[in-house]
C-alpha cells in the first residue's frame, strides 16, 4: 500500500468515527425532544441554536477550522435533530381518533393531508371531483370532511356540503379565504359545524417545524377548536387569522412572492440562454433564481386563481406600480439621493422586524 493509500484509509476511518458520533448525538436529541415534551417545552428554541452555532464557530477558530465550516455542520445537525424530536415526540395526537373523509384527496395537497392524518392515527378515507358515487355517501360515517380542491371549485363543494346537511366537522385547506365567505355563510346558516384552515406550506413538506397553519374562524367555535386540535400536538405554528386579515396577507407574502418570480423569469428570457447567465450570476441572482425556478414548477392555474380571486389584489398592483415609479424615476432622473432614501427606509423597515 502506497502513501496515497494509506492516507486514504486513514481519512475512511476518520470519516467512520465522525458518522458514529453523529449518531450518538442523533441519539441524545432524540432523548433531549423527549424530555422537552414532557415538560412541555416548545420544540424549537432559537435561543439554544444560537448558542450552540456560536460555540461552535467558537470552537473551530481555536482549533484552526474555518468557523463557517462549523457552523454549516452544526446547522444541518440540528435540523436533523430537530426532525427526529419532531417525528418522535412533537407528532403524536392527543384526542380521539377521527373518520376523516379527504375531497380531493389525489391532489398533491389532499395526499399530503391524507398522509399526515394516517401517521397521526385517523382513519382515512379519499373522495375526488371526479368521483361517481353521491358525496352523501362518502360522508356517510366520517366525523370529518377535509375540502381540498382547487381554489375555483371550493366554494361549490362546500355549498355540496350544506346541502348534504353534514353532521360531522367540515373545514378547507384554500389559498385564500374572502372568495369562500358566502358558501361559508351558508353552511351557519344551515348549522353545518364548518372552519377554514391555510397550510402554509407545499405538498412536499415533511415536518411541521418553522411551518405555520393559518386558522381561519368561520362562527362555529366549536369546529375551529376541534379542527386545532389536529395540529395542537405538532410542531407547526398556529396563526389565528379572520378571513379577510389572511388574504389582505396573503396578497403579499403569496401573490407579491409568487410575482416577481414570474417577472423576474419572464425578464430573463429577454437576456438569452440560461446556461450564459448562470455562469456570470452573482451570489443574489443564483438566489432569486433558485426561488423562481420552484415558483416556476408549481402549478400555474393555483398560481392564477391566487392572483385572480384575491379581493385585495388590485390594492397589491397599486402598491407594485406605485413603489416602481419612484425607484425608476430615481434612476431616471440621476436623483441618487433619492435612491439611497428608498433603499434607507427599506432598510430600517427590515431591520425594525
Amino acid at each position: 500500500m502506497d502513501a496515497l493509500d494509506e492516507l486514504r484509509l486513514r481519512v475512511r476511518t476518520i470519516d467512520d468515527q465522525i458518522l458514529r458520533l453523529v449518531r450518538e448525538r442523533m441519539d441524545v436529541a432524540q432523548q433531549i425532544g423527549r424530555t422537552k415534551k414532557s415538560q412541555g417545552v416548545p420544540l424549537r428554541d432559537w435561543q439554544v441554536e444560537r448558542a450552540v452555532l456560536d460555540h461552535a464557530e467558537h470552537t473551530a477558530g481555536e482549533i484552526g477550522l474555518p468557523p463557517s465550516l462549523a457552523r454549516n455542520i452544526l446547522q444541518l445537525l440540528l435540523e436533523q435533530s430537530r426532525a427526529r424530536q419532531e417525528r418522535d415526540a412533537y407528532s403524536q395526537y392527543a384526542g380521539s381518533a377521527e373518520n376523516i373523509l379527504i375531497i380531493g384527496g389525489r391532489g398533491k395537497m389532499g395526499r399530503w393531508c391524507a398522509d399526515f392524518f394516517q401517521n397521526q392515527g385517523h382513519q382515512v378515507s379519499i373522495y375526488d371531483i371526479d368521483d361517481p358515487r353521491p358525496i352523501e355517501k362518502a360522508l356517510s360515517g366520517t366525523s370529518m370532511a377535509v375540502v381540498a380542491v382547487p381554489l375555483d371549485a371550493t366554494p361549490a363543494m362546500i355549498d355540496r356540503l350544506t346541502a348534504a346537511q353534514y353532521p360531522g366537522v367540515a373545514f378547507d385547506i384554500a389559498s385564500l379565504k374572502s372568495h369562500l365567505r358566502p358558501s361559508i355563510d351558508r353552511t351557519r346558516q344551515a348549522g353545518v359545524a364548518f372552519t377554514s384552515i391555510h397550510p402554509m406550506f407545499g405538498p412536499a413538506t415533511q415536518i411541521l417545524s418553522d411551518q405555520v397553519i393559518c386558522i381561519c374562524d368561520c362562527g362555529h367555535r366549536e369546529a375551529t377548536q376541534r379542527v386545532r386540535g389536529l395540529f395542537a400536538d405538532t410542531a407547526a405554528s398556529l396563526v389565528d387569522l379572520s378571513l379577510e386579515e389572511h388574504d389582505r396577507i396573503a396578497s403579499y407574502v403569496l401573490g407579491l412572492s409568487h410575482l416577481l418570480s414570474v417577472l423576474f423569469t419572464r425578464v430573463l428570457m429577454h437576456a438569452g440562454r440560461l446556461g450564459q447567465l448562470n455562469r456570470v450570476g452573482s451570489t443574489t441572482f443564483h438566489a432569486q433564481l433558485a426561488t423562481s425556478g420552484r415558483v416556476m414548477h408549481e402549478n400555474p392555474a393555483l398560481y392564477y386563481g391566487i392572483q385572480h380571486l384575491n379581493a385585495y389584489t388590485p390594492q397589491l398592483y397599486a402598491h407594485i406600480l406605485e413603489e416602481w415609479k419612484r425607484l425608476t424615476d430615481a434612476v431616471s432622473d440621476a436623483d441618487m439621493q433619492s435612491f439611497v432614501r428608498l433603499m434607507e427606509e427599506g432598510r430600517r423597515w427590515l431591520d425594525a422586524g
